[in-house]
C-alpha cells in the first residue's frame, strides 16, 4: 500500500489547473438564504431545522405531515403521520463497512407492512447510499493510486460508522426497489438518528454528490407545496447535502485539506478513474456556482444556490 509520504508528491502534480473560484468562496456564501421574503417563510414553515445545523438533519423528519395513504386492509384514508413512518424506515446495527458508500446493516425492526403487502427483509442486507459516490477500492478496473485514495475514504467512513453503531433506515425508492441485489437507502446514526451518512461524507470532505440533473429544480417545486403536505425525501435532504458539501470544501476538510490538499472538486474528479472525469458534474445541482468551471451556466433549474437567490 501507498504511504501519506507517497501520496503527497503525486497530488502536487495533479494540482496544476487550480480552480480560481475557489479562493473566492465565503461562509456567507454558502449559507441557504432565500432572498424572497415568501420563499424563505416556505423554508422555514417546512424545514425545522436550520440548513447549517446538518448534523441534526434527523429532526427533520420528525415533522407530521397529513398524507394519504393505504390502511393494512389496502384502502386509502388521510391520516397525520411523522415523515419517519411516512417514509416507512427499518433499523438495525452495522455489520460491515465495504466501502465509502456500501454498507451492510443486521435488520432489528424492519420496515412495516403497507396496504396489506409485507415486505420481505433479510435478516442483513446490503445497502448502497444515495446522494455520495465515493472512489472505488474493490473494483478490478480501478487504478492503484484510485483504490490508495478510496482506502482513505473508507477508514473515515468507519470512523462514522463503526461495526456494531445503531442506524436508522430509509429505502430512496421503497422497500420493494433494489440494485445490483442492495437497497439504496439513507442511513441515519447518532443519538435519535440525527446524522445522515451520506451528508456526513460530503461534509467530510471525502466524496463527491451523485445527484439528478433536475434535483434544484424539483426541491424548488416542492417549496411551494403547503407545509404539512409531504415532500419527497430527497427535497428535505438536499438543502442540508448542499451546506455541508460546501463547508466540507471551504473548510479543507478531507481530500481538501493535508495531505491530498486537491485543490477543489475539479481536482478531485480527475481521480475518478473507474467512473470518469466527470464526475463532478453530478454534483452541480448544490455546488455553490463560485465553485463551477463556469459559473455562469449556474441557474434556477440547475443549482440550489441559484433557486434560493431567484426564486420570487
Amino acid at each position: 500500500m501507498l504511504s501519506v509520504a507517497t501520496l503527497t508528491p503525486i497530488v502536487a502534480i495533479s494540482c496544476k489547473g487550480k480552480e480560481k473560484e475557489n479562493k473566492a468562496l465565503t461562509e456567507d456564501d454558502i449559507k441557504l438564504v432565500a432572498k424572497s421574503e415568501r420563499v424563505q417563510k416556505l423554508i422555514n414553515d417546512s424545514y425545522p431545522v436550520d440548513f447549517s445545523d446538518y448534523k441534526n438533519v434527523g429532526k427533520v423528519f420528525d415533522k407530521v405531515v397529513k398524507q394519504k395513504v393505504r390502511d393494512e386492509n389496502g384502502n386509502i384514508v388521510e391520516k397525520s403521520i411523522s415523515l419517519w413512518d411516512l417514509f416507512n424506515y427499518a433499523e438495525g446495527t452495522i455489520s460491515k463497512l465495504a466501502d465509502g458508500d456500501t454498507v451492510r446493516v443486521r435488520i432489528t425492526n424492519p420496515p412495516k407492512p403497507r396496504g396489506g403487502t409485507k415486505f420481505d427483509i433479510p435478516e442483513e442486507i446490503s445497502i448502497r447510499i444515495p446522494m455520495i459516490d465515493t472512489l472505488e477500492e474493490n473494483t478490478p478496473s480501478a487504478t492503484p493510486r484510485e483504490r490508495e485514495l478510496a482506502a482513505m475514504d473508507s477508514a473515515y467512513a468507519r470512523t462514522l460508522l463503526p461495526v456494531g453503531t445503531k442506524v436508522r433506515v430509509v429505502a430512496a425508492e421503497g422497500w420493494s426497489s433494489k440494485s445490483f441485489n442492495r437497497f439504496v437507502a439513507y442511513v441515519f446514526f447518532g443519538e435519535n438518528f440525527t446524522r445522515n451518512f451520506g451528508i456526513e461524507m460530503l461534509a467530510g470532505g471525502y466524496t463527491l454528490a451523485r445527484l439528478e440533473g433536475n434535483d434544484a429544480f424539483v426541491f424548488s417545486n416542492y417549496l411551494d407545496t403547503p407545509a404539512e403536505t409531504a415532500k419527497s425525501i430527497r427535497a428535505y435532504l438536499l438543502p442540508y447535502a448542499a451546506y455541508a458539501m460546501n463547508e466540507g470544501i471551504l473548510k479543507k476538510r478531507g481530500f481538501y485539506g493535508a495531505p491530498t490538499s486537491f485543490d477543489g472538486p475539479y481536482v478531485l474528479t480527475k481521480e475518478y478513474k473507474d467512473h470518469g472525469q466527470s464526475m463532478v458534474d453530478n454534483s452541480l445541482p448544490i455546488l455553490h456556482p463560485k465553485l463551477w468551471e463556469k459559473p455562469s451556466l449556474a441557474n434556477e433549474k440547475n443549482n440550489i444556490y441559484k433557486v434560493l437567490e431567484l426564486k420570487k
